[in-house]
């Protein structure tokens, strides 16, 4: 027995080698990953404001969602009352949930509550509050909202429970029921005919919890079929379903010759779970095959033990019995040594080990693999002591201490693994509210920053070679930011794409200082220091006036400067006299138009209009005359900075001296 034993360790050592070595890249190419969607922004901001009615709600996802229906969000008042909301839509790759408002919205402070189904077909919800008009002090009191969890999340458990359970009793009941046979045992007949027939009624009642949005009452009552059939998360719940119907009927069938089609509809359903559960979010591609791998060997090692304690009750711990057992102990040996590698290996996808003490997920997946460390010295004991004697109560033990595995494994599927604060975002969050884009140069860098309601987003953008075919360069920038007292503060910054930083921002009323310093490899970088005025106060009338004032000038003298590195040296300025028509024909706001605008008044008295137009990463400030007509202006966009100033015939001198940039 030792000689054998020794034999199949040293095989299972160069097995276990081979799997490090196979994952070894994983570990260090593999991004960190939630594996539960969690939401990342939401526009209206989570206990922010807005001064009328939005348009819509939207909600940002860390991973691609599927709406749950007309339950993905439901906005109500103080008082109850639920206000009136269109179909919604996905964009951005599936991570954006948009939802029209249809109702109107008076002052007060309104909660959203939101579900949408991650990846793994889990439906997380949540809810926040956000105030309309001048009720944003309501937001003080009660308790804050931007809390999510999974819906229905102890329904889920239970029925993931009996779903590994079930994978237990059909996959390990059957090679149980070949390992007995090689020693002449026919009885008893294991349960995995019960055991497939468990997994198609918890894979149908996962379904359900799909279509009911987390509610087994609603998905029968009232499914949604968008949310069943319209994401991955669905399709995958129905194709294991199916796949376990057909091992549920293969089993039920007499004879040998239907065993081939249980083996097909089992493996499809193990596959189906692998491409389901949270490591697939990690690594599209080992995150599969460590889940699939990792759960075909527990459900054979506990089933088939399962199996083998029950022939054992039957026959009493006879010889026949124990050869079967020792047959077991040297397979269960390999199954284990797999065990422990994939589900190490699947757990540090999702947890560092830093954080196994520290978060929820970490916590209970130092349960399972305590718990299975602790099976693994009850094994070793009882198959020393098979040399013996029969091994009654160490078998019944390690049996049971498996299932309860199965219990914490269920649980830990529904617990959100961890995520960084300081992570990045798959792409720049949406504007809250009102916002306003401006800009300028760190010598060759363009810099846009978007301000809105908590947040600025910074755009940096390097000039571009013909040999560059794509903006694939690496960034990077620190921002501070000065109110108009003076406190200045350091803000963390979170990478959002190619050259995209958030930050959170509480701006303060009045001029707000933004320092930036940024740097792309290849080009020269530097600091700058962007000014934004608040509060955003929008004003397209102003624009159209100022359109329509500029239009009217017969003919004026513009002197205008443009840099592209502002760290050299100053270039002259050029003297132009055009008639208002051909100047505004060449602006961006010609149609008298801009995506964003915001008026304020200068430390001179004068009135400034700030124009944004975020998706080009261009911003403009026009500082205007008592006739509305422009008398500076700053443009910056992504490769230049523009200087102008403007002299009037019948004002001569007035504002006539060329302003230099840089």
């Amino acid at each position: 027995m030792f000689k054998v034993w020794g034999g199949c360790a040293r095989r299972t050592v160069r097995l276990a080698v081979a799997l490090v070595l196979a994952v070894a890249g994983l570990l260090i190419s593999a991004p960190a990953s939630q594996a539960h969607a969690v939401l990342l922004f939401a526009s209206p901001a989570i206990e922010g404001a807005v001064p009328t009615t939005p348009k819509a709600v939207s909600l940002v996802f860390d991973e691609p969602v599927q709406a749950v229906g007309g339950r993905t969000v439901r906005i109500t008042t103080t008082a109850g009352e639920t206000i009136d909301v269109g179909t919604p839509s996905r964009s951005e790759g599936g991570r954006q949930l948009t939802v029209p408002v249809r109702g109107s919205l008076g002052a007060g402070v309104y909660t959203v509550q939101w579900q949408a189904t991650a990846q793994d077909g889990d439906v997380m919800g949540g809810s926040y509050r956000f105030a309309v008009g001048s009720a944003a002090a309501g937001l003080s009191t009660g308790s804050a909202g931007g809390q999510q969890q999974v819906s229905g999340a102890e329904a889920t458990a239970v029925l993931r429970w009996v779903l590994f359970a079930a994978f237990a009793l059909a996959l390990g009941g059957l090679v149980g029921e070949r390992l007995a046979a090689r020693h002449g045992i026919r009885t008893p007949r294991s349960w995995a005919r019960f055991g497939a027939v468990g997994g198609l009624v918890a894979s149908l009642g996962l379904v359900v919890l799909i279509a009911g949005g987390g509610s087994l009452v609603e998905g029968i009552s009232s499914p949604s079929g968008s949310a069943l059939w319209g994401g991955r998360a669905g399709v995958l719940a129905v194709c294991a379903t199916v796949a376990w119907l057909v091992a549920a009927v293969a089993l039920g069938r007499p004879g040998s010759r239907w065993r081939p089609v249980a083996w097909a509809g089992l493996a499809t359903a193990v596959i189906m779970e692998g491409l389901r559960a949270h490591p697939a979010a990690a690594s599209e591609g080992w995150g599969p095959v460590l889940t699939t791998v990792h759960l075909t060997a527990a459900a054979v090692w506990i089933g088939a033990l399962v199996h083998l304690v029950r022939v054992g009750i039957v026959r009493r711990w006879d010889a026949a019995f124990r050869a079967a057992l020792g047959g077991y102990s040297r397979l269960a040996l390999v199954l284990v040594v797999v065990v422990l590698l994939t589900g190490t290996l699947s757990g540090l996808l999702l947890v560092a080990p830093s954080e196994l003490l520290d978060t929820s997920f970490g916590k209970v997946l130092t349960v399972k693999l305590s718990l299975v460390a602790g099976i693994c010295a009850l094994a070793l004991a009882a198959r020393f002591t098979m040399t013996r004697r029969a091994p009654r109560t160490l078998v019944r033990v390690e049996a049971s201490a498996l299932v309860a595995v199965l219990a914490v494994t269920a649980w830990l599927s529904v617990t959100r693994p961890p995520g960084g604060d300081d992570d990045a975002l798959p792409f720049a969050p949406p504007a809250t509210g009102d916002a306003i884009t401006v800009g300028g140069r760190a010598d060759q860098i363009g810099i846009a920053a978007t301000a809105s309601a908590g947040q600025a987003v910074l755009r940096l953008t390097a000039p571009t070679t013909d040999l560059e075919r794509d903006d694939s360069r690496v960034y990077e920038a620190s921002l501070r930011l000065a109110d108009a007292s003076g406190r200045a503060r350091t803000v963390a910054l979170r990478g959002c794409g190619d050259g995209c930083f958030y930050a959170p921002v509480r701006w303060k009323n009045g001029a707000n200082l933004l320092t930036v310093r940024a740097a792309a490899q290849g080009w020269g970088g530097g600091k700058e220091t962007l000014r934004v005025m608040w509060p955003v106060s929008p004003d397209t009338g102003l624009l159209a006036r100022t359109v329509k004032a500029m239009r009217a000038v017969k003919t004026f003298t513009l002197h205008e400067q443009v840099a592209s590195d502002t760290a050299g040296a100053a270039v002259a300025p050029t003297r132009l006299e055009l008639s208002g028509d051909r100047f505004i024909d060449s602006e961006p706001y010609a149609q008298g138009r801009a995506a964003q605008t915001s008026r304020f008044t200068d430390a001179e008295g004068r009135t400034v209009l700030a124009l944004g137009y975020p998706g080009e990463r261009l911003a403009l400030e026009l500082t205007l005359d008592d006739h509305d007509r422009v008398v500076r202006e700053t443009l910056v966009a992504p490769n230049h900075l523009i200087h102008r100033s403007f002299t009037y015939p019948e004002t001569p001198g007035t504002l006539g001296t060329t302003e230099t940039g840089g």
